[in-house]
C-alpha cells in the first residue's frame, strides 16, 4: 500500500489530517497549520518602531520577551476589535512574531490533507483553501509572511 502511494506521489506525510487553528483578525475568518502557532494571551500595548520591514513596525513586551508585531490585519485590510484582543504568537523558524487578532477565542480543526485546495487567488502568504463548516477559509503560512533574516537588519 504504501509502495502504491509513493508511486503515486502520496506519502504518508501528504495523507496526513492537518490540524489548523482557526481565528479571526477585523472579522475576517483564517487559519494556520497548529505547529505554527505559540499560543494565544491577552493583548498588550505595542510600541511603535521605525522599520522598513512591511507590516512590521512595532514591538511589545511579553515577559522579558520583546516581539516584533506583525500587522497581519493591515495586510488583510481590515482593523482588529478595539475591545479586549488578543495576541496570537507566530512561530517562524528566525523566532516569534506576535500578531493581533479579533477576541474571539480561536479553535482548532482537523481537515484532510486532500481537502485543501489551491487558492485561487494571489494573496501573500495564503498556501490554500478548505472549507471549516460552512465557510471557505484561507490557510496563511507565517513563514511566507513577514520579515526574512535580510530585512531584520534594517
Amino acid at each position: 500500500m504504501l509502495r502504491t502511494a509513493k508511486r503515486l506521489g502520496q506519502t504518508s506525510e501528504a495523507a496526513r489530517p492537518w490540524s489548523l487553528v482557526m481565528f479571526s483578525v477585523g472579522g475576517k475568518r483564517v487559519a494556520v497549520r497548529a505547529e505554527e502557532i505559540g499560543g494565544v494571551t491577552p493583548w498588550t500595548e505595542a510600541m511603535p518602531v521605525p522599520s522598513l520591514t512591511p507590516y512590521v513596525n512595532a514591538v511589545l513586551r511579553q515577559g522579558e520577551e520583546i516581539l516584533p508585531v506583525f500587522d497581519f490585519a493591515r495586510l488583510l485590510m481590515v482593523q482588529v476589535s478595539k475591545t479586549d484582543p488578543l495576541c496570537l504568537r507566530a512561530k517562524r523558524q528566525d523566532g516569534v512574531m506576535a500578531i493581533c487578532i479579533d477576541p474571539d477565542v480561536p479553535t482548532l480543526h482537523q481537515v484532510e490533507a486532500q481537502s485543501v485546495r489551491p487558492a485561487s487567488f494571489e494573496t501573500p502568504g495564503v498556501v490554500g483553501i478548505c472549507s471549516i463548516g460552512s465557510e471557505d477559509v484561507p490557510i496563511y503560512s507565517w513563514a511566507l509572511l513577514g520579515p526574512t533574516p535580510a530585512q531584520q537588519v534594517a
